[in-house]
């Protein structure tokens, strides 16, 4: 082998080494991370080891906090992020099937949630977690949300929501339309303010997760003769979204999955302990006559929200499939709503 031909040959690995290691090193991207404690909450904690996750998908986060949903939401349409973490309610504006998991009343409990979830992160799902140039790479659990009331009264059946203002985020179409149908004034608020208006008064009850106990010191609006009806109204979620042009080919299942198996657990554990900190006394508990006629009035909500398209009438169909699977019994499951009777 002559001088010359070493030099090429050596030359031509050198080459092929420096490519293969440019390849291999993860591309930056920005993820802004929508959680109402800021850094210090549990959202942007499980988004630290989400983006540590990330780096074996070829891709290095640098997360940015935001207390502020409307604004991260904003800043990620425009393309100042390319990625961000916000509520499921608010990603139905973006990538309408994913947000529509977050749908009044439509899981019974949180394995039916998980069901959900695992479905929706299967690579035969892919195509629906695209809508045009976004994708949502993940979804995780925030836990059910409840019926807070400054009376207790308000809250034994739904019929007695007549009358009362109850505090609505102004984006959230299903909730209006739910006040609406029992008869309740609906009085648009966001996630920064519902709180400090049922605190102070101003709306005799909203609806929260467990975690706005403390963490939005709703205890406050409870006082002495407040409560908390122990009836699922949905399950919240965070939803990851991406500009998926931006993002190596096949990031998307791989970050769904992994979010899946690997952050359930994780979300689990802080529902479990924010639901833990609300005090017994405050829990409404309900007959199983008078949780079926809430059943019923959700089943008709839902049926009209279905004619009136605001949820993604693919992922309707399947929360159905799911809930009357475990719920045969629920009266939407007899009747032809929401895309039909349970199974076809």
């Amino acid at each position: 082998m002559t001088r010359k031909y070493r030099l090429i040959t050596g030359l031509a690995f050198a080459l092929l080494a420096l490519s293969q290691s440019a390849a291999a090193k993860p591309v930056q991207r920005s993820l802004c991370v929508f959680d109402i404690i800021g850094a210090n909450g549990d959202v942007y904690q499980m988004m630290k080891d989400y983006a540590v996750a990330a780096q074996n998908w070829g891709v290095d986060f640098q997360l940015r906090p935001y207390t502020d949903e409307a604004t991260a939401k904003a800043d990620f349409q425009a393309g100042k992020c390319d990625a961000a973490a916000i509520t499921g309610i608010r990603n139905r504006e973006i990538v309408k099937f994913a947000g529509s998991l977050d749908m009044m009343a439509a899981t019974p409990d949180y394995q039916a949630e998980h069901t959900a979830i695992l479905a929706m992160s299967q690579p035969k799902a892919a195509k629906y977690m695209r809508d045009g140039p976004y994708e949502t790479v993940g979804v995780i659990n925030m836990g059910k949300v409840y019926l807070f009331a400054h009376s207790r009264k308000h809250l034994d059946s739904w019929k007695e929501l007549a009358g009362q203002k109850v505090a609505t985020i102004s984006y959230d179409d299903q909730a209006r339309t739910m006040v609406q149908h029992v008869g309740g004034a609906a009085v648009p608020a966001s996630i920064s303010s519902f709180a400090t208006m049922f605190n102070n008064g101003s709306v005799d009850l909203c609806y929260a997760p467990a975690y706005a106990y403390s963490a939005l010191e709703l205890y406050k609006g409870l006082g002495d003769n407040g409560g908390i009806l122990d009836y699922n109204l949905g399950i919240l979620s965070a939803q990851v979204d991406i500009h998926w042009k931006r993002f190596p080919d096949g990031f998307g299942v791989k970050s769904r999955q992994w979010v899946a198996n690997n952050l359930w657990d994780d979300a689990m554990r802080v529902i479990h302990k924010s639901e833990a900190k609300i005090p017994d006394k405050y829990w409404v508990n309900l007959s199983d006559e008078k949780a079926a006629s809430y059943n019923r009035m959700f089943a008709d909500v839902r049926q009209q929200l279905w004619k009136e398209g605001v949820y993604s009438h693919k992922m309707q169909f399947m929360l159905k499939k799911i809930r009357c699977r475990e719920k045969p019994g629920n009266a939407d499951c007899t009747k032809d709503t929401e895309g039909g009777p349970a199974g076809g």
